[in-house]
């Protein structure tokens, strides 16, 4: 195992009671609002619906831009960029206490959204490793 896949190891083990605490609340936020989802819904339980749902998402978009670090192949900018409006959306105003039990997921994925991001930049200026950054776009024949 390389460095990179300890390192990941090492992050992901200590997430996992962030992960657990995260997924635990947000379900119990979830289950609590549609259990009082009166018609019409508030603008505050569908806010806080999709905060939950989203921040829940953020999860499997780690994991995929942890995978691409350590094939060490960078995603599109919009894959950090959409990572990171999911994992923080839920954050204000008074969700920044429960950052701290997910602090090491957090710290790891600004990380890989600044390599992801530079990676991406280097792969357009570079026309050979454009087709393997960038799978949507074609290659110039």
């Amino acid at each position: 195992m390389n460095g990179r896949g300890v390192v990941s190891l090492l992050v992901w083990l200590s997430c996992v009671p962030g992960m657990f605490v995260h997924s635990t609340l947000g379900t119990a936020l979830l289950g609590m609002q549609l259990a009082e989802l009166a018609w019409p819904p508030s603008w505050q339980s569908i806010g806080l619906l999709c905060a939950v749902l989203a921040s829940l998402a953020a999860w499997p978009m780690l994991g995929v831009l942890n995978l691409r670090w350590l094939e060490n192949r960078p995603l599109h900018w919009r894959w950090p960029l959409i990572g990171t409006l999911l994992a923080t959306c839920w954050m204000p105003p008074h969700g920044w206490i429960f950052a701290l039990f997910v602090a090491p997921g957090v710290l790891f994925a600004s990380y890989l959204c600044v390599w992801h991001l530079l990676g991406w930049r280097r792969a357009q200026r570079s026309p050979a490793a454009s087709s393997r950054a960038d799978p949507e776009r074609p290659v110039d024949a």
